[in-house]
């Protein structure tokens, strides 16, 4: 951080910081710092610094001060329709070369009619029950379907940490005014486990299980790789960085 100019500064941003009490608050943390790593004016431009309970038992656990280890998180990456700096890729290559990862979110958006609320949560079940362990699993929260420690068909379930339904333009629509055209938006996002350097940890496995669950909510098959493979270099491979690759509208989505 030291030797690349990165100090904890605070945001005046009312998007930015109500994202950051709602981290704060959902994941019982007991303090997030913002770094700020580009000059773009979207959640992809600042590093969020964490320490909460993991941190402080893994400190304890290596008989360390508490506050030696902290989580560190790059927000934003999962928005391909945002303009995410080249700088914030290249600041996150730096973690990734000296540090394991611990989790990832790969995230899918579409538009589906099918409501996330306590009348379609047997719904919800039913559709994802090949993904589920127990129904004590799963939880709704408000317009969100969690699975927690969710089963896989295709893989080591172990890869996956949780599976997330919500509907983003209700979420959306807290901040701004979205178009009508927007309202059946929803995401299905997964959280993987990591654990190992990234350029160690093949997503081919997981990727195709993430498709054929989204085929099945979404209805649809024409989900592209290409986004998530130029992310993977921009942040594995310097030459792709140096090139200054450009996220053209065709491999967005």
């Amino acid at each position: 951080m030291i030797e690349n100019d990165l100090v904890i500064k605070e945001s005046n941003n009312y998007i930015i910081n109500k994202y950051f009490k709602k981290e704060v608050k959902q994941n019982r943390d007991y303090e997030v710092q913002l770094i700020k790593i580009s000059n773009k004016q979207n959640l992809s431009s600042y590093i969020l610094i964490k320490s909460n309970f993991e941190s402080i038992s893994l400190s304890k656990n290596r008989k360390k001060r508490k506050s030696h280890y902290c989580e560190v998180v790059f927000a934003g990456l999962r928005q391909p329709t945002k303009d995410i700096s080249l700088d914030t890729y290249k600041i996150l290559s730096l973690f990734i070369k000296r540090f394991k990862v611990d989790n990832v979110d790969i995230c899918f958006d579409r538009l589906s009619e099918l409501e996330i609320n306590k009348n379609t949560l047997i719904i919800y079940q039913h559709l994802f029950i090949d993904y589920i362990n127990s129904f004590s699993d799963t939880h709704l929260e408000q317009t969100s379907f969690y699975i927690n420690a969710p089963t896989i068909p295709l893989i080591d379930s172990e890869s996956f940490k949780k599976i997330l339904v919500y509907d983003k333009y209700i979420k959306e629509s807290r901040y701004k005014s979205l178009h009508c055209s927007y309202e059946n938006w929803k995401r299905l996002e997964f959280t993987l486990n990591i654990k190992f350097k990234l350029k160690d940890f093949t997503f081919d496995d997981s990727f195709e299980d993430m498709k054929k669950l989204a085929f099945k909510y979404f209805k649809i098959d024409d989900i592209s790789y290409k986004y998530f493979e130029l992310q993977l270099k921009l942040l594995t491979d310097r030459r792709t960085q140096k090139e200054s690759v450009i996220l053209n509208e065709d491999i967005r989505y």
